[in-house]
């Protein structure tokens, strides 16, 4: 039982998760980002977990191991535009596969991220439901990555993507957002380096 979980969510059959572990792990030296592992686990390890009490089936967003990725999840998804062209584009190519109302999306680089957390999002949709939900860390600290999407915002991500946008951040707010401030901003700590 999620400690954090509230009684007015959405209905898992309703949600399905999507880890984005497609980037160049640029500021790492090139690594696959994900599969690196802190405290003997990968970090995407620790997304899944919070991610599969929430959701029917979990994506994984991935542009190389995929063979790797494949059995940690229900499915792999790599970008349909080469050449890393950042997490919108790992949204963008995860959106065929969506057959639920709701996409809740995290970035693999966050390795303390709960389900009690990404229930704070879900629980949202009641006030919220036709725009995008994310997480707000503290004034000024907004995670867009760590959000939740209804699928009638799908063909709006797209549009932007086509048209050459990459901020999740601008592209969110052109569609409508919802802010949630999480209770513990440790658990929205990202790591960025091999140290």
């Amino acid at each position: 039982m999620l400690k954090g979980l509230r009684l007015n969510m959405i209905n898992k059959e309703d949600v399905q998760g999507l880890v984005l572990a497609g980037g160049q792990g640029s500021r790492m030296g090139g690594v696959d980002k994900g599969l690196q592992e802190w405290q003997s686990k990968p970090l995407v390890g620790y997304c899944l977990s919070a991610l599969v009490p929430l959701c029917h089936s979990v994506f994984i967003s991935c542009n190389r191991n995929s063979n790797k990725y494949s059995l940690l999840a229900d499915d792999v998804i790599p970008d349909l535009v080469e050449g890393f062209q950042g997490p919108l584009s790992g949204l963008v190519s995860a959106f065929p596969h969506v057959t639920a109302d709701w996409l809740l999306i995290v970035p693999c680089d966050t390795p303390l991220i709960t389900a009690d957390l990404l229930s704070l999002l879900l629980e949202e949709t009641k006030n919220s439901p036709d725009k995008v939900i994310f997480a707000l860390a503290g004034e000024d600290k907004d995670h867009p990555l760590h959000s939740l999407i209804h699928k009638s915002a799908f063909a709006s991500v797209c549009s932007a993507f086509d048209e050459g946008k990459r901020s999740a951040y601008r592209v969110f707010n052109s569609i409508g957002v919802e802010w949630v401030l999480v209770p513990d901003e440790t658990q929205m700590a990202n790591i960025n380096t091999l140290e």
